[in-house]
């Protein structure tokens, strides 16, 4: 690919060139600053810019960017604190009475059906974080919190090896992708896999991500997603172990799988949030969606390059990102979303992106992990 603004840059510089994504994410009111939910990385951003809800999974993301922002630059100083913070409400999380819930609503009224479970994929990307994070010398990993993943994990090992999507709470819960095995979960397997040699990760936990990923890769393919996002987790949980035997004989599927969704646009380029669904009732055209589209597209043509992507579609694409974009660095859930209020992660999602079409790649300084968020 060719040379341009690379992760590693100033961070000032590059928020600058980026629309603020990463300033906003720092200095914004991403990560929660006070009160008994301090340190913990807010999901969503209401219209007055106050955090709604407190999420273990993107608070995982966001020490996944942090160390991606910091590799290959000298930034590590500046991000240790809100890397330590997060940990800090990590530990809190999991220090609450049994079951962990999924989202901890600011409104203690909200009724959200998430919490009715431990989902797989939300834990795993705790500690991918804390795993990131630790490389990337941003913390010290507690042993304490990598067993309570590691914990809230070995419920979830059937008896075949592999990961259920979650450990139920509840009796029943909606039928989503998310409540069932799928792609998807290739994410989940690469992340713990990745968090294999923390203080406090037992083998029986890592044996079944890795059981988890080969799986997952498996129906990524013979039963894709019906969902654009959790479809483009499955190729970000296959392209995040590049040299990987299975992911390298994998690549000339993935890229042709690539090429049915991109097919997929609407009208004004972006992708629908389902294949069926399409015109006036195709959902709505998300930002996440289009980031991951965009990081996926981009990392797959440096994997597989023999491969040529429709560059108009991208180009599109990365034309109605950067529109997204808004003067204060944050982005919307959706393109003419009904309900003001801002995406944190699709704003980390967006940030990667970006850098990635200006010719860098968060795969640089080291081919063994790209550090997707």
């Amino acid at each position: 690919m060719s040379t341009g603004i690379a992760p590693g840059i100033p961070p000032r510089t590059r928020a600058q060139h980026e629309g603020g994504i990463a300033g906003w994410l720092l200095d914004g009111p991403a990560q929660i600053g006070t009160g008994r939910h301090a340190g913990a990385v807010a999901g969503g951003i209401d219209g007055e810019g106050r955090a709604t809800y407190g999420y273990p999974e993107i608070t995982g993301y966001y020490l996944q960017w942090l160390a991606w922002r910091c590799r290959g630059n000298d930034a590590a100083r500046a991000a240790a604190p809100r890397a330590a913070a997060a940990q800090r409400w990590l530990a809190a999380w999991l220090a609450l009475d049994p079951p962990l819930p999924m989202r901890l609503h600011l409104e203690d009224s909200v009724d959200d059906w998430r919490n009715r479970a431990v989902f797989c994929f939300d834990v795993a990307m705790v500690a991918r974080g804390l795993a990131a994070a630790a490389d990337a010398g941003l913390l010290d990993p507690d042993p304490a919190v990598v067993a309570g993943l590691s914990n809230a994990l070995e419920p979830m090992i059937a008896a075949d090896g592999l990961f259920d999507a979650f450990a139920p709470i509840a009796a029943t819960l909606p039928e989503r992708w998310s409540t069932r095995r799928g792609g998807f979960l290739a994410k989940a397997g690469a992340g713990v896999a990745a968090a294999a040699a923390l203080p406090g990760m037992a083998a029986r936990v890592v044996a079944a991500a890795e059981a988890t990923w080969l799986a997952s890769l498996a129906s990524a393919f013979a039963a894709p997603h019906d969902e654009l996002h959790p479809q483009l987790y499955a190729f970000e949980g296959i392209l995040s172990r590049p040299r990987h035997p299975r992911t390298i004989a994998a690549l000339p599927r993935l890229a042709a799988a690539f090429d049915v969704l991109l097919a997929l646009r609407t009208r004004r380029g972006a992708l629908p949030e389902t294949r069926r669904t399409h015109g006036p009732d195709a959902g709505p055209e998300r930002i996440d969606v289009i980031a991951q589209t965009l990081r996926v597209g981009y990392l797959l043509q440096r994997s597989f390059p023999q491969w040529m992507p429709d560059r108009v579609a991208l180009a599109r694409l990365r034309h109605l990102l950067r529109g997204q974009v808004r003067a204060d660095g944050s982005v919307p859930f959706a393109i003419d979303a009904p309900v003001p209020g801002s995406s944190v992660w699709a704003a980390m999602f967006a940030d990667q992106a970006i850098a990635m079409a200006y010719g860098a790649s968060p795969a640089d300084g080291d081919a063994t992990d790209p550090l997707l968020v």
